[in-house]
């Protein structure tokens, strides 16, 4: 078996937070000793510590304290299919852990300066949960000083045709009780994920690319592979209650980063949020696929550098 190539670094701190129903939650911590700022790192789709173990390096050296997890349902967390699918009832059952994680944030990191940093679905889930009014006093949300939405998910990217019949289709499928199968064209992680033409969806770095299957291979039990049909009908209900936020009114800064070769995402749809949110930056890296902070060099960097900026702007 050959070895991963990225490895967390030696000081993370992997951890478990047990969820009311029972879940349980696999969290790190990185402490930096002179932090520019505390972040919040929200992963997406599919992702665990390991697969970002290069970024939550580069994020410590670029000066942030770093608080993770992995999303209930995928990665170290607790699984919610025995077939290996993504799958989630309703993307509010996140938010919901995110109340609870926020608050485990603040309790693990010193210091009152918070930026929280979400990626693709990571991005879409912090959006709603930053911009609803209930959430508003929340401990985490009074303390967030702004916002990086990295490659942030809020349409599904690929042919309109395919997407729109899935999307129409998942409700019926559900309601067979078909939610936690897998949705067309959709498989566990194998070596459909590990095709150059999956690749050039994610990042032009062949290394980081491979690295994830290496992690895999080492740990088969962090694999999570394609979409259910109710993970499908989940982010058209949150697409739905993200729409019917007032995010005009949302006051805190945002830096939007989007990749100028984006096909898993719709940038279009990023954009058009981008446009509701009335204090938002947005930067186009040239030469990045959708994992920004995943690509090759000087993409990745850029990306970082535009983090770190930004962070040093707002933090207070």
């Amino acid at each position: 078996m050959v070895e991963p190539i990225f490895h967390l670094p030696e000081a993370a701190i992997i951890g478990r937070e047990a969820m009311p129903d029972g879940a349980s939650i696999r969290t790190l911590v990185l402490m930096h000793p002179k932090p520019v700022a505390n972040l919040l790192l929200l992963t997406g789709r599919a992702d665990f510590h390991e697969k970002w173990a290069d970024a939550i390096h580069s994020l410590w050296a670029a000066g942030f304290s770093i608080a993770s997890f992995d999303w209930r349902g995928q990665g170290g967390s607790t699984r919610l299919t025995d077939s290996g699918a993504g799958h989630i009832d309703s993307f509010d059952s996140w938010l919901s852990d995110l109340d609870q994680l926020s608050d485990w944030a603040l309790a693990a990191l010193p210091g009152p300066r918070w930026i929280a940093l979400g990626h693709s679905m990571g991005g879409h889930l912090l959006t709603r949960w930053v911009g609803d009014p209930a959430r508003a006093q929340l401990p985490f949300r009074k303390e967030l000083d702004g916002l990086v939405l990295a490659a942030p998910f809020f349409g599904l990217g690929g042919p309109v045709a395919v997407r729109t019949a899935a999307m129409s289709v998942a409700p019926l499928q559900v309601a067979r009780g078909r939610a936690a199968e897998f949705a067309w064209g959709q498989t566990p992680y194998g070596a459909i994920q590990r095709r150059p033409e999956r690749q050039l969806l994610l990042t032009g770095s062949r290394a980081h690319f491979e690295d994830e299957g290496l992690w895999v291979e080492a740990r088969p039990e962090l694999a999570t592979g394609g979409v259910s049909w109710g993970w499908i009908n989940a982010f058209a209900e949150s697409r739905r209650k993200l729409e019917a936020l007032s995010l005009e009114r949302l006051d805190l800064p945002v830096l939007m980063l989007l990749a100028a070769k984006e096909k898993l995402v719709d940038n279009k749809a990023a954009i058009r949020v981008a446009t509701r949110l009335p204090n938002c930056r947005t930067h186009i890296v040239m030469a990045a696929a959708h994992e920004l902070l995943r690509e090759a060099e000087p993409a990745r960097q850029e990306a970082l550098a535009q983090i770190r900026d930004f962070a040093r702007e707002v933090a207070r």
